[in-house]
């Protein structure tokens, strides 16, 4: 036999004790933790009613309730939470699926942060979901990579390396739904605000006009440019909040500032504001102004002088806002509530008269 047949032989023979051992290891797993399983089968997301963070200590962080079919933050009094992310981590959970098997002696646990969440140093967090019908618990811990991480049931002793990832956020504000209101800047047609002592005014006479114009402000000031007071427009785009807490009349007595937003079609939002260290509040009220989109409402389109051609297309038109029902919405939601708001968005809100003037 030579010496490169003897060579194959023993490099098969390797391959097979090994293929022999890992199958042996695969056939006294137990079937709930063999790779490629759920580690969650049976768990029915629908009848979910909620969810918990709990971090070192046994500390809960975090409340989630499913209130009428909607999910709050008990954390920050039950005000609604953003669907999407709750939806995520469940969903997220109920598509654990096993990877591998890790260590199940409980000195090797904080080396992938498994150990008990009631020990003071837990690294991991513990998610539970609860309905009904019963708990399922899960220890998330450290993770591998990008699409894993490590977990352990509570009580067992077996952790795992499971996929995907799931992130158990543990600052309630995180948790809320964030969008305030969204008005486009080619909505609005007037601002009027006030820092301090100083008010002013910013309009637009109609649509056409691009540029908001100084209408109304202290003696002998004029914009710095025609575009200076045109932030103003984007005051109220995309406004989100960053945390969230029940109005207390006590603290809004004599707000620092103020600004009415009024659109063409007669929506009239008004925003107090006040600055509490580096935080930065806001409580607005908002109402219809029938008369006001009246003012700018744009004359019915002539269609005697010009008749539809027979073969074209009907146009495809933009729906329009129901403004009235937007605004009672909007007031409805917002009467109980404060809102913090990030800084930038806060300085577009209620922006001083010296930032837009022309200096001396």
């Amino acid at each position: 036999m030579t010496e490169r047949r003897v060579f194959v032989l023993a490099v098969l023979a390797i391959l097979v004790i090994a293929a022999a051992l890992w199958l042996s290891s695969q056939r006294h797993l137990p079937r709930d933790i063999a790779a490629g399983t759920k580690l969650f089968p049976d768990l029915k997301t629908a009848e979910l009613r909620e969810i918990d963070i709990t971090r070192a200590g046994a500390r809960r962080v975090v409340t989630l309730e499913n209130r009428d079919n909607a999910w709050t933050v008990a954390e920050r009094e039950h005000y609604p939470a953003d669907a999407a992310r709750v939806r995520g981590l469940v969903l997220g959970m109920a598509d654990f699926t096993i990877v591998e098997q890790k260590t199940s002696d409980p000195k090797n646990y904080p080396a992938i942060g498994v150990e008990d969440i009631a020990l003071p140093g837990a690294a991991g967090a513990q998610i539970d979901l609860k309905s009904a019908s019963g708990t399922t618990s899960v220890i998330i811990g450290r993770s591998s990579g990008a699409k894993a991480s490590f977990v352990r049931k509570p009580g067992g002793a077996q952790s795992l390396l499971a996929a995907p990832q799931v992130y158990a956020d543990p600052e309630p504000k995180n948790w809320l739904h964030r969008p305030i209101v969204d008005v486009a800047t080619d909505r609005v047609q007037e601002a009027r605000v006030t820092t301090g002592k100083v008010s002013y005014v910013l309009t637009r006479k109609d649509r056409s006009q691009p540029n908001f114009a100084l209408e109304s402000a202290p003696k002998a000031k004029v914009l710095a440019s025609d575009t200076a007071g045109n932030s103003v427009g984007t005051a109220l785009s995309g406004l989100e909040l960053d945390d969230v807490k029940k109005f207390d009349a006590a603290q809004w007595q004599a707000p620092a500032d103020h600004a009415e937003f009024r659109t063409f079609d007669g929506w009239i939002i008004e925003i107090d504001g006040r600055v509490d260290g580096e935080q930065h509040w806001i409580r607005l009220s908002s109402r219809y102004d029938d008369a006001l989109a009246k003012t700018f409402q744009s004359p019915p389109a002539d269609t005697k002088a010009q008749p539809a051609a027979p073969s074209a297309a009907p146009a495809a038109q933009k729906p329009q806002p129901d403004v009235r029902k937007d605004a009672e919405a909007l007031a409805t939601r917002a009467a109980a509530w404060t809102y913090e708001v990030p800084k930038y968005k806060y300085d577009a809100l209620f922006r001083p008269l010296d930032e837009i003037i022309k200096k001396p």
